[in-house]
């Protein structure tokens, strides 16, 4: 996931989170101050119409006294609430048994009343939902001069709940336009935001490819600017440390190179006369030794500088790529290395399926040449080393070994130039450390990954992977 879409996805949750409840609470709120104030409303008007029948109630006893009392006050009463009821107030009235002796509403009762268990002077009230509109039942409890009237103040309250929906409703239709307001708003701001940090993703990338040169142009005054600023100086360091670098090692590299072809001629001569020495002339044990351990180191230089200049060609010259059998060559190798394996009395086993590979036919008998010379160094004597060349998608080729084998921490380190595993050894064998990195130039002008598996005591595998290589 991108910066700039993390950066719009934490605001939208973040905005999601606190405008959405925080409007919820807000609308609920409203709602019940609402709907409090025409509960507050409903019982006020209950009381005074409540006092006021009372009142009509008394008179009515002391003007009408008879036996028909309460016919007389129920018709009092009724006349009363006939005279103060409007289209927004309706009554219920009950008497003693729970008759219904009045009822302007008439569109539902609630019975139970809460069994009209009320105290004097106080009230109850109900909401109930009749055909799709919302009314207020305020109940109270009236003694006339012992005679007890249950009323019921009923008021609409519709208009309390429209307000609730609708306050919902307006706050998805808001919530929805503000989060696609927020999404493209976002989405701008955040590439604008993120411009810069692109632009050094893309200085980087650049100066991963090689181009040092590259610096990034960005004037802001916060933090990316400020890591646009160490950015330019790291790249600035690196470049110089570079070029210093790189004419250290040009230099090296000449000096290595122009040392490679002075020494040749020298040795040659210190190594023919040491030969002749040795072999025509009578000395002593003691010069004889001598002159035997100047011819060794004789040879052991003249080994390197080969090395040296097969480094040289490898870096200078064009290799001369042909369709080649590769089981051909390893049988050429195996002829060409038979002294080698029978001074250990190893046998060498090649397993190889007929694979045309495209490379260069010197080059890579160099190369096989140089890993088996390891596995017959590494190898015990009276083993076996196997060479094995199939294809499986791309072609293959495995060099193993049973040898004393190579720790895990050196595994990385073996193709080096003048890295050796077990010096002692390597110099016993004349062994300068420049074999394996021939190998890992040779694999790369042919396109080819080497990967060594090892481990101490039980043997080394080389696998070489054989990629598509063009002609040169």
């Amino acid at each position: 996931m991108k910066l700039w879409e993390k950066i719009f996805i934490c605001t939208l949750v973040v905005f999601e989170v606190f405008f959405v409840p925080s409007t919820i609470y807000l609308i609920n709120r409203s709602f019940k101050i609402d709907l409090q104030s025409e509960i507050d409303s409903g019982i006020n008007e209950q009381n005074r119409f409540c006092d006021s029948v009372d009142i009509v109630g008394r008179m009515q006893l002391i003007y009408m006294k008879n036996n028909d009392d309460k016919n007389n006050i129920d018709s009092a009463i009724i006349s009363y609430i006939r005279y103060v009821s409007n289209e927004k107030s309706y009554f219920q009235i009950f008497d003693a048994n729970n008759k219904v002796i009045y009822d302007s509403f008439g569109k539902g009762i609630i019975k139970h009343k809460n069994d009209w268990h009320i105290p004097n002077n106080k009230v109850t009230y109900e909401i109930k939902e009749i055909s799709d509109k919302n009314y207020l039942y305020v109940n109270k409890v009236v003694n006339v001069d012992g005679m007890r009237y249950m009323i019921s103040y009923i008021k609409e309250i519709s208009v309390v709940y429209r307000n609730y929906r609708y306050l919902y409703n307006v706050l998805i239709k808001l919530n929805i336009f503000v989060c696609i307001t927020l999404v493209i708003v976002m989405m701008i701001l955040s590439k604008i935001i993120i411009s810069p940090v692109n632009k050094l993703i893309k200085s980087t990338k650049e100066i991963s490819d090689g181009n040092f040169n590259v610096r990034v142009n960005i004037s802001t005054r916060d933090e990316i600017g400020t890591l646009a600023n160490n950015f330019n100086y790291m790249a600035g360091v690196i470049q110089n440390n570079i070029n210093t670098l790189k004419e250290s090692s040009e230099d090296k590299q000449k000096f290595i190179d122009d040392l490679s072809h002075e020494l040749r001629s020298p040795l040659t001569s210190i190594i023919g006369y040491t030969d002749y020495l040795i072999t025509n002339k009578d000395f002593d044990e003691e010069t004889l030794n001598s002159l035997n351990y100047v011819y060794k180191e004789g040879k052991r230089l003249q080994k390197m500088s080969s090395k040296l200049m097969d480094l040289i060609v490898l870096r200078k010259e064009r290799p001369n790529m042909r369709k080649y059998n590769i089981k051909g060559i390893l049988k050429e190798i195996e002829a060409s290395m038979l002294p080698r394996l029978k001074e250990k009395n190893i046998e060498l086993i090649i397993s190889s399926e007929e694979i045309d590979i495209l490379l260069d036919r010197e080059l890579i008998f160099i190369f096989m040449r140089n890993f088996i010379d390891n596995a017959i160094k590494a190898s015990k004597p009276n083993s076996q080393i196997c060479v094995r060349a199939y294809l499986n998608g791309n072609p293959f080729i495995e060099i193993e070994d049973h040898g004393i084998g190579i720790p895990k921490e050196d595994v990385k380190r073996i193709f080096s130039p003048f890295y050796m595993v077990d010096k002692a050894r390597d110099r016993r064998n004349n062994g300068v450390g420049l074999g394996l990195s021939i190998c890992d130039k040779i694999a790369r002008i042919h396109n080819a990954e080497v990967k060594v598996q090892s481990e101490l005591g039980v043997g080394t595998i080389v696998m070489v992977k054989f990629k598509e290589t063009k002609k040169l």
